[in-house]
């Protein structure tokens, strides 16, 4: 059965997947079913796959020494496979429940102890010691499914996790553009070039948004700042009144209504009812909207006060089904350029796992960090850098 496992286990822990985290861990396992009695050692080692889902599939493989004095048992050899859970608070530490199951090899077993099947479920703290090393400590029972009298254990584990490799292979981006080279589709794209969600430039005729809102898309806007509601010429530019007494009568017979204030005529607008900060196309759907997400600085957690901004994006995406969308993710220039790239990801994956809590499918939304790129505001200032630490969502 060892050798059954061992390869197995060697296989899982010799994945490379994108955000990847294994931990090693020591700690003390009761078998005592009467109660509580940590006399044996454990050595516990797991690999964690963050594939952008709520629950992580996590694997993990170890090893309990068990002295019988006298009887025949020796050790004890556990597989398992669990889904985990991160709890969201507003602090380093990060909480997290887990559960599944597994098998459990006995070396030397005897009756009543022999290697079985069982269940097991727990709960764990992860604490950053710098940026890649975490202090890790967690509790878990398991519970026996083979109808030994060995019924249960608990065991609770101390140690330290860290990604896969450094974090330049797990988030190299070697074109700088925002999207990781795993999923890069263009990976040679020129420096601060606008790309899509695949990594690829945006041709300018897919370049939709309308910054002054006059149903001309900025780049075929010769006059991009047009006031509202000016009449403008196909290039975006004012047209000049003519004032006749003809021309004079029939402006105020024309009645231009735009019920959801976003530059496009209720005529002529597919999604009427768009809210306020969207950036939108000719047709006034909606294409981009910068969402007030706030972070405190070199953190990826999502304060509280920002969660109902979320949620209301949320409620009104529910309304379109079929739309896609990409959540990017920004920095200010404090700390290296790869450092912040990486914080943008994980904010972006943050939101986007918000959003689906609170209802979108996560097929849907896509996270990409774009790091100290396309700044809103001057980094020289407080108040320009909380501008630039911010999340922007692209509808497709």
């Amino acid at each position: 059965m060892v050798k059954r496992l061992l390869p197995l286990a060697l296989f899982a822990f010799s994945l490379h997947a994108q955000e990847s985290f294994i931990a090693l861990k020591y700690g003390l396992t009761s078998l005592n079913n009467d109660g509580v009695d940590f006399n044996n050692n454990s050595f516990e080692a797991d690999l964690t796959v963050n594939g952008n889902y709520n629950i992580l599939p996590r694997l993990g493989l170890a090893y309990v020494s068990i002295d019988e004095k006298g009887e025949s048992v020796s050790s004890l050899l556990q597989l398992t496979a669990e889904g985990l859970y991160d709890v969201e608070i507003e602090s380093p530490l990060t909480p997290y429940l887990f559960g599944g199951g597994g098998y459990e090899h006995v070396s030397n077993a005897r009756k009543d102890f022999d290697s079985q099947f069982f269940i097991d479920a727990g709960a764990g703290v992860r604490y950053p010691l710098n940026d890649q090393l975490k202090l890790v400590s967690e509790l878990k029972t398991l519970y026996m499914l083979g109808g030994n009298n060995q019924d249960s254990e608990l065991v609770w584990y101390i140690g330290l996790g860290m990604p896969i490799g450094s974090s330049e292979v797990a988030y190299r981006d070697s074109d700088g553009d925002g999207v990781l080279d795993s999923a890069d589709a263009c990976p040679n794209t020129p420096y601060n070039t606008s790309v899509d969600s695949r990594g690829c430039p945006i041709k300018a005729y897919e370049i939709t948004a309308d910054s002054d809102h006059d149903a001309v898309p900025d780049n075929l806007d010769s006059c991009p700042h047009t006031p509202v509601d000016t009449p403008v010429d196909i290039n975006g530019c004012p047209i000049a009144p003519q004032h006749t007494a003809h021309n004079e009568a029939k402006i105020k017979k024309t009645v231009v209504k735009d019920s959801d204030g976003d530059g496009i005529e209720d005529r002529l607008d597919k999604c009427p009812n768009t809210p306020k900060g969207f950036s939108v196309t000719s047709s006034g759907c909606p294409v981009k909207k910068r969402l007030e997400v706030h972070f405190d600085a070199d953190s990826a957690v999502v304060t509280f006060a920002s969660r109902p901004k979320i949620r209301a994006f949320a409620d009104y995406i529910k309304h379109y089904p079929n739309a896609y969308i990409t959540v990017v993710g920004y920095t200010d220039t404090s700390g290296s350029r790869e450092k912040n790239r990486i914080l943008s990801q994980k904010r972006a994956q943050n939101v986007r796992r918000l959003l689906i809590e609170f209802g979108l499918k996560p097929s849907h939304i896509d996270a990409i960090g774009k790091g100290e790129l396309n700044p809103i505001a001057p980094n020289d200032t407080p108040e320009g850098r909380e501008k630039n630490r911010r999340i922007e969502v692209i509808i497709h």
